[in-house]
């Protein structure tokens, strides 16, 4: 946990640092558990159908092919573990004849989503992947600029997208206050500005983008993403959720010391509810050089 004196850009900046380390890194990255994500996404859905759970929630359409950029949703007879069957979005089960809804007679048209062509396939609301041709790379000279940052990129993970990493504030739209705080700030290389919201992928959701950081708003009450290797929680509500969504993950907690009494109180009842599991460690373990003044740090590590 990081206090901080008062309300900063600290949080989005200590994930920042992760990104640019997990540029570095050859498993960050998932270009070899894409298909398990599909499976998995494809049987929660049809787990809630098959119960009569409702499917006005649902989008129209679960995966888009990204060379074709046709639209699919998973098919109700998927059983299989090595094999998704799809069918086609567009089509629909009753059809209007002489005035009356009737059945339709012609079946869907239908697609396989395998673990060899898994990579072909992007989730409804989530990032490609992996770049395909014509989409927009990270760049490797703004990355490799970034101070403090000497370690090599590997290329590969410029054109890849990663979960794993996961930052938790109080806004995901780009117009909120939180997120325009952090597209006002940014870093400046060669007479050119790069905004902290863009360098953090923060809305990279288009067809052809890929993002290295999952942002989630400290209000939401569950994730069915991939698993997080790190959580960057920014401000204690986000702390918070982060130690209820992400129980077995690894946590950086930046807190404000300006904070509402009654959030500071929330914080500290439910330290002393969990502190006994924990042992404090010597943050000299934890950092080569020593904090900036008004800020203080506590490590805690899981006792096993």
């Amino acid at each position: 946990m990081l206090s901080m004196p008062c309300e900063s850009e600290a949080g989005a900046l200590i994930a920042l640092g992760a990104l640019r380390s997990d540029l570095e890194r050859a498993t960050a990255n998932h270009v070899g558990t894409h298909f398990d994500l599909l499976l998995r996404m494809c049987r929660e859905r049809m787990a809630v159908l098959r119960r009569g759970g409702e499917s006005a929630g649902f989008s129209s359409w679960d995966v888009r092919n990204v060379v074709e950029e046709t639209c699919w949703r998973f098919a109700a007879d998927n059983d299989s573990s090595d094999l998704i069957v799809l069918e086609d979005s567009a089509h629909r089960l009753q059809i209007k004849r002489g005035g009356k809804l009737i059945p339709n007679p012609n079946g869907p048209c239908r697609r396989y989503i395998t673990r060899e062509n898994a990579l072909g396939w992007q989730l409804h609301n989530l990032p490609l992947p992996q770049i395909t041709a014509g989409g927009s790379a990270l760049g490797q000279a703004v990355y490799s600029a970034l101070p403090g940052c000497c370690g090599p990129i590997l290329e590969e993970n410029l054109r890849r997208s990663y979960d794993g990493l996961v930052l938790i504030g109080q806004g995901a739209a780009r117009d909120t206050t939180y997120m325009q705080k952090l597209y006002a700030v940014g870093f400046v290389s060669d007479e050119q500005r790069f905004p902290l919201g863009e360098l953090l992928t923060l809305h990279h959701s288009e067809k052809k983008y890929i993002r290295r950081l999952r942002f989630l708003n400290e209000r939401v009450q569950e994730d069915s993403g991939y698993e997080a290797w790190l959580v960057v929680a920014d401000g204690i509500p986000a702390l918070l959720a982060a130690e209820r969504l992400f129980p077995t993950s690894d946590i950086i907690g930046v807190c404000n010391r300006d904070a509402a009494i009654d959030t500071i109180d929330q914080l500290r009842d439910r330290l002393s509810g969990i502190v006994r599991y924990y042992s404090d460690m010597n943050i000299d373990s934890c950092m080569s050089g020593s904090l900036p003044t008004g800020v203080l740090l506590r490590v805690l590590q899981r006792k096993t």
